[in-house]
């Protein structure tokens, strides 16, 4: 009876262990950390169990459900992809130098009955990059066409793509001023030469770094020449500038020519000078110690392959005339000529008019401030009067 008892106890306790035992199965604490890497870096997948006795840990790969890892063992071939764990209790699967195909679910599996299991996803992430071969290259577009770019990008996520000039200036795109245009494609209807310059495709997804393309544009048209003076004033004996504007692209071959369309050439009293910013050119022809034969008409003249302008500038003497009945005083060069002319006197005795010519007669005063210059006419006229005087009394004594 008492052997009886002691096998029924023993029964009990072995019951009672293996139903703790079987309470105790292994359990996850935590999930597995979704990661995502880079292409090129390192990758590392964490699994944490409890209570795993004598079950064993195994690595699959969900996708084509191949086995990585079991226990402590490599199963893979892939150098790349490595075992670590801690205790028995962190369990980490190691992926070197991430590759795009690596992507995708990794499972951690525990082989109870039925078996126990969780997944973390790997998330390989591509910087964008330029598809050169499919992107345009620096384009050449006539004043008044249209001007077509593209640019195709790759990379994961799929990237997002920009224009903007790289200059940072707004865009007249199609009549509307703005900074940036998303879109694979750019198009600008009537491109003008206010369009040229360089263009920058921006690729971006997130991911760094951005990469962009540069794409220079260049609009041809032909020459255009402004003239702010078409006449332009000078005296004789100073230094006189004529000057044209002209924009062409490409570039024009600028020069002067005389009235009778001889080219001017640099030399001791002609400088053809000419300061270029981009397509703009300033012709400036400079004309030192100005004489009287200079006082003509001058042609700018601009030229490319795609035509030709010209303007005519008309180069004038300046001369300053006062005149006081029939005298007058002439500015010329730097000095003032006081010309008197007295051709009749009116005798305000008798009231008859009197006839009497004189000879013309001319001073040369240098030039000197403005109050000299009304002290020197004011002189002139009082000789006049005295002039005058003397031939009424002149005629009185005749009578």
């Amino acid at each position: 009876m008492g052997t009886l008892r002691t096998c029924l106890c023993i029964l009990i306790w072995v019951h009672g262990l293996i139903g703790g035992i079987e309470s105790r199965r292994p359990w996850f604490p935590e999930p597995v950390p979704n990661v995502t890497v880079i292409v090129g870096n390192d990758a590392l997948l964490t699994c944490v169990v409890q209570d795993l006795h004598s079950f064993k840990v195994a690595w699959v790969r969900v996708s084509t459900q191949t086995i990585l890892s079991i226990h402590h063992q490599m199963v893979t071939e892939n150098a790349r992809i490595t075992l670590s764990y801690n205790d028995h209790k962190t369990w980490f699967l190691h992926i070197r130098k991430v590759q795009e195909t690596d992507r995708g679910w990794y499972m951690c599996q525990i082989n109870t009955e039925p078996m126990t299991s969780q997944k973390g996803y790997l998330q390989v992430v591509v910087p964008p990059k330029v598809i050169e071969e499919e992107s345009s290259i620096d384009l050449i577009v006539k004043e008044g066409s249209d001007m077509n770019l593209q640019c195709k990008a790759q990379g994961y996520p799929e990237p997002y793509i920009m224009w903007r000039r790289e200059d940072g200036l707004d865009i007249n795109y199609n009549g509307i001023t703005v900074n940036v245009i998303d879109g694979e494609k750019l198009t600008i209807r009537k491109t003008s030469r206010l369009h040229m310059g360089s263009y920058l495709c921006v690729a971006s997804n997130g991911v760094p770094p951005t990469k962009s393309k540069r794409i220079n544009v260049t609009v041809h048209f032909p020459p255009m020449l402004m003239i702010s003076n078409q006449l332009e004033g000078a005296r004789n004996g100073v230094h006189s500038k004529l000057e044209c504007h002209t924009e062409a692209n490409p570039p024009s071959i600028n020069y002067w020519t005389n009235e009778r369309g001889d080219m001017i050439v640099s030399g001791t009293r002609f400088i053809d000078e000419k300061i270029r910013d981009g397509y703009v050119c300033k012709m400036i022809l400079h004309i030192f110690n100005v004489s009287a034969e200079d006082f003509s008409s001058y042609r700018c003249v601009a030229v490319n392959a795609l035509g030709e302008t010209d303007g005519i500038i008309k180069l004038y003497e300046i001369t300053t005339t006062v005149k006081s009945s029939s005298n007058e005083i002439v500015y010329e060069g730097e000095n003032y000529k006081y010309s008197v002319n007295v051709t009749e006197v009116i005798d305000y005795l008798n009231g008859t008019t009197i006839s009497a010519t004189y000879d013309n007669f001319t001073s040369y005063v240098s030039s000197s401030p403005p109050l000299a210059h009304r002290h020197n006419i004011i002189m002139y006229i009082l000789l006049l009067l005295l002039l005058s005087i003397n031939v009424n009394l002149f005629n009185i004594i005749i009578v």
